[in-house]
């Protein structure tokens, strides 16, 4: 009996140590029940501050010394017009029937225009004898990545739609363009009719049909919203220039501005002494037209006024004798003036302050008031309250305009002596588009190409106060002495 227990006891223990030793070992269990055990783990590390730190570490093996210098040039080239001159006239900012670009692709007031870009694309294809769509979309594909960067917004458009706006604004203007130089010639003293049928193919021309729709899309040309990368353009050019090296065409932008010469007009010699310009699209090219011919640094010492306190309103120089006279210039912005003749001591003081007042002319270029100025004057101040590190010239005339005019009385005397002409606009608007434009703008003009007749006129001012209060001391003392 006591046998059997001790068998049972140790039969008991073996059976408790087979739990550790005998039973199925995991290979076993697995080919018997197709079922892994688990293996018991660690409990899971939050590797958080491990990645955290090495993250940490590599941004300070790149610590940079100081700031990052800022580039000197940015790649964007075409803008939107800044929110503080918008609304001057909407006619100059969006354009009226072509778009050009991505800003107004699809709008509904260039629809209607844009069903008829592919005949231009195919009157330009027949030009370009030894090329063909596929050769000209290769050579335009590889500008997509730079011509995207021009624009100063984010283009949402996949690469083939990008691509093919490229293709399709591109030969448009390009064909827009050589229609009057094809016949005319670039030998031509003055540019011929801007159309002539029949250039390329038979087919009816829809703007020769329609040629009220001419000066529109000149306009449009030149709208800064409304703008292709200049290089598109050149490249489109060329591949039409190597496949028609008989054809007699001039250059891209001796093109250009023979066709802006019809909204314009400026001698044929001035355009094509301007014509060689590099630029970065249509709208830039007619501005550094309208540029002073001799170079303007813009860091050039400035000589800085506040607009409403520096230079007085021509009602206001009109009583101290100062005149102004209509000039003839290329440029806007070629204006100076008589200096009146230097102080000699054997002229009375009274002879010399008046024949200097009366002898200070201000001479300035006529300045045409219509739709093409309004929309050049909006456009230019535009691009140039986006440049950085350009010269302001177009933003300093506008300025220098805005101070001198308030009121329409100011410009009814600038039009009586030729400065301003007006085309189915008052003296009112005018008034009003130069005090919009104006104080919408920074006021810093350069003495390298204004002159400032308000020094002078200030310095005989401060001379005559000081002639006075001797004058006046002198009288005071005979008086005295008289009196005793």
């Amino acid at each position: 009996m006591n046998h059997h227990k001790t068998i049972e006891i140790v039969e008991q223990e073996d059976a408790a140590v087979g739990t550790d030793t005998d039973g199925p070992t995991e290979k076993e269990q697995f080919e018997t029940t197709g079922i892994r055990p688990s293996v018991p783990r660690d409990p899971p590390r939050d590797d958080t501050a491990d990645r955290c730190s090495d993250q940490l570490e590599r941004l300070l093996q790149e610590v940079p010394r100081g700031f990052p210098a800022e580039p000197e040039t940015s790649p964007c080239t075409i803008f939107r017009i800044p929110q503080l001159l918008r609304g001057i006239d909407s006619k100059a900012e969006e354009p009226e029937i072509v778009s050009i670009g991505p800003y107004y692709r699809g709008r509904p007031q260039v629809l209607e225009f844009e069903r008829l870009k592919p005949l231009f694309l195919k009157r330009f294809l027949r030009r370009c004898n030894r090329s063909n769509l596929r050769v000209l979309t290769e050579s335009a594909a590889s500008l997509e990545p730079s011509a995207r960067l021009c624009y100063s917004e984010r283009v949402d458009l996949t690469r083939h739609d990008f691509l093919q706006m490229m293709l399709l604004d591109g030969c448009f203007v390009v064909e827009f363009l050589l229609h009057p130089l094809f016949k005319s010639g670039d030998a031509a003293d003055e540019p011929g009719p801007i159309f002539e049928s029949g250039d390329v193919t038979d087919e009816p021309d829809p703007i020769v049909a329609q040629p009220q729709m001419i000066p529109i899309l000149i306009r449009d040309l030149l709208k800064l919203e409304n703008q292709i990368p200049y290089s598109v353009l050149e490249c489109l050019f060329d591949k039409m220039v190597f496949s028609n090296p008989k054809g007699k065409t001039g250059s891209l932008t001796l093109l250009a501005l023979k066709l802006f010469n019809h909204a314009y007009p400026r001698p044929m010699a001035v355009i094509k002494f301007r014509g060689e310009r590099k630029c970065e699209h249509l709208l830039d090219l007619f501005y550094r037209s309208l540029s002073p011919t001799r170079r303007v640094h813009p860091n050039s010492p400035k000589e800085s006024w506040s607009s409403a306190q520096s230079v007085p309103l021509v009602t206001e120089l009109r009583p101290s004798g100062v005149k102004f006279k209509s000039k003839k210039s290329d440029s806007l912005l070629d204006i100076n003036f008589h200096k009146p003749m230097p102080w000699n001591p054997f002229i009375p003081i009274k002879d010399f302050m008046t024949s200097s007042l009366m002898n200070l002319v201000i001479q300035m270029p006529n300045i045409p008031i219509n739709d093409f100025m309004t929309t050049v004057l909006i456009n230019c101040v535009s691009l140039d309250q986006c440049r950085e590190n350009r010269a302001k010239y177009m933003s300093d005339y506008v300025s220098f305009m805005h101070c001198l005019i308030n009121q329409p009385k100011d410009v009814s005397l600038l039009r009586s002596d030729g400065i301003i002409t007006l085309y189915s606009r008052d003296d009112q608007y005018v008034a009003d588009l130069f005090n919009k434009l104006g104080k919408s703008i920074s006021f810093n003009m350069m003495r390298t190409y204004f002159s400032s007749p308000w020094s002078v006129i200030s310095l005989f001012s401060a001379f005559l106060i000081v002639v006075l209060s001797i004058t006046q001391t002198i009288v005071a003392i005979l008086t005295y002495r008289s009196h005793r």
